[in-house]
């Protein structure tokens, strides 16, 4: 038995190694745009933020103190990232919260393959109490829409904001792309310090949205959500939890939640929004794996509409022939046919419409699922090392 664990530990480390941090993982040419056309992309993007991170590298703490506690949390490995120092944000929670925003170059996906997505050093400032600088950029827009991007496990600022921006880019709907980032450490073996951080930054998260979405006599922002992995876990509880706020569209993609979690939360979240997509993949590595630690399937390894079938207002899109790229995780943000049904979805285009009308079921104020389907006459089977992995952990 004890060779059968260590063998099921050795494959979740090599299997979450790539999750959110491919092999060039400190620069980012991994993130590229796919939708977006070279000409879009000659002009930075401006992403904003907000991140319950630590930012404070004081050193000389007092032996034995919260201050060196706090500190050795928040900078001892984050120091071997050359992105991490250059940006300023650790590897754990602050004391408060703090908003900004960066400038961030994306580069085209049949571009040079050597160029790099890069960020430049933050502008920020403390926000713990007051989202009203951040409001006031989403008034200030032509649209006065914002798109809201939390992301997953294993990620850092700078990972997150070259995530928010390719988003921004290719989604091209004229939102303000804002990233929310909790204190991910973006290394292999923290998934559950990264589960910590996540519980401990829904309140803020909960208080962003509300800040943004607030109705006055200056105007009433729309705020749309895309969640990703662990990312959805907060989502559902700033949407569900004490006085939650009203947002319009929220996207779920490849959601790291317990099936049973998501119909308590998701019960009361898909009141505060428009329409709720989720996103599934019934071969992503990274669910596999954490099936495998939590001994619970994961919403975004596959959610059948007749267990959901109270949440009205729910969409579930099965992109499983859309998830190829080689962990099945990222498939959101790296196959032009699921960005191409996210963009409508947040345009508010119900998936009967977006998608071929014979690969849906239900209608609302019902359930709907609906798969995208493969291309005619191309094969869109799992690489064997996934199919292997949801195997080992079904």
């Amino acid at each position: 038995m004890s060779s059968i664990r260590f063998a099921f530990v050795a494959l979740l480390a090599f299997a979450l190694a790539g999750c959110l941090a491919p092999a060039d993982f400190n620069d980012g040419r991994a993130i590229r745009a796919i939708r977006a056309s070279p000409d879009d992309l000659a002009v930075a993007k401006t992403v904003y933020f907000a991140t319950t991170r630590c930012n404070d590298k004081t050193d000389g703490w007092t032996p034995g103190s919260a201050d060196e506690l706090f500190g050795l949390r928040c900078w001892d490995w984050a120091l071997k990232n050359e992105e991490m120092r250059r940006l300023s944000f650790g590897m754990g929670e602050g004391a408060g919260v703090t908003c900004g925003s960066a400038a961030v170059t994306v580069v085209h996906v049949d571009g040079d393959k050597k160029a790099a997505t890069n960020v430049e050093v933050p502008v920020s400032y403390d926000c713990t109490d007051n989202f009203e600088t951040l409001r006031r950029v989403v008034l200030n827009a032509p649209q006065q829409r914002a798109i809201v991007f939390v992301h997953g496990y294993n990620t850092t600022l700078g990972f997150g904001l070259k995530r928010t921006a390719q988003l921004s880019y290719d989604l091209s709907n004229g939102a303000v792309p804002i990233m929310f980032s909790f204190g991910a450490a973006g290394r292999l073996f923290d998934y559950l310090n990264d589960t910590e951080a996540a519980e401990l930054a829904a309140p803020s998260l909960q208080r962003l949205l509300a800040a943004l979405a607030r109705a006055d006599t200056d105007g009433a922002p729309k705020v749309d959500v895309i969640a990703h992995s662990m990312g959805a876990r907060l989502t559902l509880r700033a949407l569900s939890e004490g006085n939650p706020p009203t947002v319009r569209r929220v996207v779920l993609a490849a959601a790291d939640v317990d099936p049973a979690a998501f119909l308590r939360l998701g019960g009361k979240a898909v009141k505060r929004t428009e329409r709720l997509t989720i996103y599934t993949a019934e071969y992503d590595v990274a669910l596999s794996t954490s099936q495998g630690t939590h001994g619970r399937p994961r919403v975004g390894a596959g959610l059948a509409a007749g267990v959901a079938g109270g949440l009205g207002g729910l969409e579930i899109v099965d992109a499983t022939a859309r998830a190829t790229d080689p962990y099945a995780h990222s498939y959101f943000a790296e196959s032009e046919v699921v960005l191409n049904d996210i963009r409508g979805a947040l345009a508010g285009t119900p998936a009967a419409q977006r998608l071929p009308p014979s690969s849906c079921t239900g209608a609302p104020p019902g359930v709907v699922a609906c798969k995208i389907p493969c291309p005619e006459g191309k094969s869109c089977s799992p690489s064997l090392y996934a199919r292997f992995v949801h195997w080992l952990f079904d």
